[in-house]
């Protein structure tokens, strides 16, 4: 239970850095929420930018948040795979 947690708060985190990121870069709500989630899970496509020091702290804030979140997955994708074959 603790896991799905961690999960979503995570995935709030990085929404709510979308929409501060959406004030001080002064964009569509949208746009900011499709840019942190993008930045969040690695992808970073490159179509929106930060072109603000607090908007560029904030796109580094979101990344971070996002190497957590892939850690964690990764750690709970491997944690499921020890335990199928530890039933064989």
């Amino acid at each position: 239970m603790a896991i799905k947690s961690i999960i979503l708060g995570l995935l709030m985190l990085i929404l709510i850095g979308g929409l501060i990121f959406s004030v001080v870069e002064d964009i569509h709500y949208i746009d900011s929420i499709y840019f942190s989630f993008i930045t969040g899970f690695t992808v970073g496509y490159g179509d929106i930018v930060p072109h603000t020091h607090v908007g560029r702290l904030i796109s580094v804030m979101i990344s971070f948040i996002g190497i957590l979140f892939t850690g964690i997955m990764v750690g709970i994708s491997t944690r499921a795979i020890i335990i199928t074959f530890k039933k064989d």
